[in-house]
């Protein structure tokens, strides 16, 4: 056991609970004070404050407080540390404490303050209110520690060291079940303990009415609580919903890269609503087939524990049953992961509206004849429909900002828009992320629009029915994704290329990868390989594993960006650690260089190296810095530092991967701004070809470009899980694979290397392969 990581996790748990319960019973206290109308506003504000997804929540911060920050100035704290994690923790659940709290005080009655004229201000909530809400912050409080404790997203995004994120990072890197079942037993027995308390106490929850009246409580509670109270919740309110709603639509850039992330995030936002909806549906279809069970409350593990541990547990049952291993890599495993996810949701929601339906009605219908179809749809659906709409809309939300189940499970092509966001927020926020965000705002609401378009239809439609198809496309998509190549070496068409190697498998054996991130070759053609095992692997220009080394320190992040250098030595990039390594050909560290800073001469957040003619080294930076920097060989030296932040030509947004070609002219892969730039060898900007979208010359997330002997450019598209060909003057030539797992496919690759002979290796990292597409004989 990591004692040191679960003390962390503890405190990190503890404290968002100790806080949340406090603002929350604060906010409850003075919106039991507020009249009909201004209790109903507050309510739906503090119910928009828990349903927001986390991460634009974590995005409004970190551009307030990140290391570029607006505030930084004003405010010299850091939003990547443990204190930032319980800030943002506390902002998402201190909802919870006040709709219990507040329905724990709907149970006074006016003779309680009638009789006892004195109790008023402090009085009163000490010897009244406080006693009456001890089991309700009893109950938020366990569910906000157990909430707090499971959280992943933010903890992972502000790299702060908790369970869940260290139960992913290390899953991630060494694809260890044995380690991950060290871990995670902290993330299940609370849940459990969760669930077996809720399973024997009633929750009363808020209403617009009842209780002792406003007026009363308002009269005994004095001004001064009165105007504090209310000034703590204004507050709240501001810093959950409105600094994020304000930052979402008022930043400038949401609006000006909107029309970009849109055209390169076509397939992201299909995958974000179809996945969605189909795996609400199934939850929906199995709580209402289901709701009889007597141990439904079991539901709620699932729902409670980290995804990232019931994806990891779903990996291990899907990959050892021969007949669900089919559904491994591709879209089914999601919908199952979904669907058993927020199973809690539809089951506890089909379980009330049913023993809602009033019996007679029942009964009557069964003396006419009535079979079970016929009471269904004429009696029980129309009784029943508003809350299994309700229970089906929350569960599409909750499965549109989904990222944790996914992160482990997601198929080629699969990738969903909040699984984009936060892989940009894992390495600080940028423009691109709130145009992102608005899209999935409107998916969001994308059903209540055609709620009120259909509803005639969804209405008279049977619960049956609506089953078997919902049942029917998840059979669909189970079938989706699943092809596999059957040879080592396939024929492949296209112009330049006459067949596709694959090398390697899923693994952290040798000769095996855990999503490969960066590819080079020596002077022999020899491979070298570095993956999120922190290893560099070579193999032989066949494909054969020939020996390995690791990198010495991990812990901050993982390798990634590779080339040769002048004198044959193989450069490995370190971006979590500003660092630029030369190795010989056989693992030895030759030297070691770059120093943390944004000044000239100094790297951060380094992404990717090439080395020109000369022995001089450019790397491009992301982050702090947007930039090429170019030094001496070896680093001896700066000399020029090429663009800065911005869309404008010559500027950058994510520069990832460098290529040269023949005459020293740089190629940038400008990858947030979805095009590739060319300067000259003394960098000056030349030209730029590509634009957002998935046509032909359009461009999603480009992360390296190569540039072969006759002057063709090979572009990597993350987003578009493709590699694109173009000529010397930027035309696309090809297009080479598509999302898949089949050899020839891809599943957001990573990186390029082109050898002597012209041969193409890509870094197809979610397939946890290198694919090496053979030159073509002329």
């Amino acid at each position: 056991m990591n004692w040191t990581l679960l003390q962390n996790s503890l405190l990190v748990s503890a404290l968002t609970t100790l806080l949340a319960l406090a603002l929350g019973a604060v906010s409850a206290l003075w919106i039991a004070t507020l009249d009909r109308r201004w209790r109903m506003g507050f309510l739906g504000v503090s119910a928009i404050a828990l349903a927001l997804p986390p991460f634009l929540v974590t995005s409004c911060w970190l551009h307030l407080l990140g290391h570029t920050g607006i505030l930084k100035a004003w405010l010299p704290m850091s939003i990547y540390s443990r204190w930032g994690t319980i800030w943002l923790l506390t902002l998402m659940t201190w909802p919870v404490a006040l709709f219990l709290v507040l329905g724990a005080w709907q149970r006074i009655e006016r003779s309680y303050l009638e009789s006892e004229p004195g109790l008023q201000g402090w009085r009163m909530i000490r010897h009244l209110l406080l006693p009456m809400a001890r089991p309700a912050l009893g109950l938020a409080g366990v569910l906000i520690f157990v909430l707090a404790l499971t959280n992943f997203a933010v903890p992972a995004i502000l790299q702060t060291k908790v369970f869940p994120a260290e139960l992913w990072v290390s899953f991630n890197t060494a694809l260890d079940y044995r380690e991950a079942l060290r871990l995670c037993w902290p993330l299940v027995l609370a849940p459990l303990v969760l669930v077996l308390w809720l399973s024997r106490r009633s929750v009363a929850w808020p209403a617009l009415d009842g209780g002792v009246s406003s007026d009363l409580l308002r009269k005994q509670l004095g001004g001064a609580w009165l105007w504090g109270t209310g000034f703590v919740s204004v507050f709240l309110v501001l810093v959950a919903v409105g600094f994020p709603a304000g930052h979402l639509v008022g930043a400038k850039g949401t609006w000006t890269q909107l029309p970009a992330a849109l055209a390169a995030g076509k397939a992201a936002l299909w995958n974000s609503f179809w996945l969605a909806a189909v795996a609400s549906a199934l939850a929906v279809a199995a709580g209402l087939i289901g709701w009889r069970w007597r141990f439904g409350a079991l539901f709620w593990i699932p729902f409670f524990v980290p995804g990232v541990l019931l994806g990891i547990a779903l990996l291990f049952v899907f990959n050892r049953t021969l007949p669900l291993s089919i559904l491994v890599q591709s879209a089914g495993l999601v919908v199952v992961a979904f669907a058993l996810r927020y199973l809690a949701v539809g089951w506890s929601a089909a379980a009330h509206a049913m023993r809602s339906v009033d019996p007679d009605l029942t009964d009557a219908a069964k003396l006419s004849g009535a079979g079970p179809a016929q009471i269904l749809r004429h009696v029980q659906w129309p009784q029943i429909a508003p809350q299994i709409a309700a229970a089906g809309y929350v569960t599409y939300l909750l499965c549109l900002w989904d990222v944790e189940t996914l992160i482990l499970i997601v198929p080629p092509g699969g990738e969903t828009l909040a699984l984009r966001v936060f892989n940009l927020l894992h390495y600080g926020w940028n423009d691109q992320v709130n145009a992102l965000c608005l899209l999935l705002l409107i998916l969001a609401i994308a059903p209540l629009a055609l709620w009120f378009v259909g509803r005639g239809v969804i209405l008279t439609t049977t619960g049956t029915r609506w089953s078997v198809s919902f049942l029917a496309l998840v059979l669909c998509c189970w079938l989706a994704g699943c092809s596999r190549g059957a040879s080592n070496v396939t024929p492949v068409p296209s112009q330049f290329f006459s067949a596709v190697q694959v090398i390697g498998s899923r693994g952290t054996a040798p000769g095996q990868f855990n999503k490969p991130r960066s590819v080079a070759v020596d002077t022999e053609d020899n491979l070298y390989v570095v993956d999120m095992t922190g290893r560099v692997q070579k193999f032989s220009r066949e494909g054969e594993f020939l020996l390995s080394w690791q990198m010495p320190q991990t812990d901050l992040g993982k390798p990634k960006g590779m080339c040769r250098d002048q004198a044959g030595q193989i450069v490995v990039i370190e971006p979590h650690y500003s660092r630029v390594n030369h190795f010989s050909p056989e693992g030895k560290l030759i030297c070691q260089w770059g120093d943390t800073g944004t000044n000239a001469d100094q790297l951060m957040f380094p992404r990717s190296a090439v080395v020109n003619s000369r022995g001089e080294i450019y790397v491009s930076e992301y982050g702090k810095v947007e930039r090429v920097q170019k030094f001496g060989e070896q680093g001896r030296g700066w000399l020029q530092s090429i663009g800065e932040a911005g869309a404008e030509e010559g500027r950058f947004n994510r520069a990832e991967g460098l290529g040269l070609d023949r005459s020293d002219r740089l190629y940038v892969a400008d990858s947030c701004n979805h095009r590739v730039q060319v300067f000259s060898p003394d960098g000056r900007f030349l030209r730029t070809y590509g634009r957002a979208g998935d046509g032909p010359g359009e461009l999603s997330y480009p992360y390296d470009v190569q540039v072969d002997a006759d002057g063709r450019q090979y572009v990597c598209e993350f987003g578009n899980s493709r590699v694109q060909i173009f000529d010397d003057q930027g035309r696309s030539l090809e297009r080479l694979g598509r999302a898949g797992s089949a050899p020839g496919q891809f599943a957001n690759p990573w990186g390029l290397a082109l050898d002597s002979a012209g041969n193409l290796y890509v870094a197809d990292s979610r397939n946890h392969r290198v694919q090496k597409f053979v030159r073509r004989k002329s």
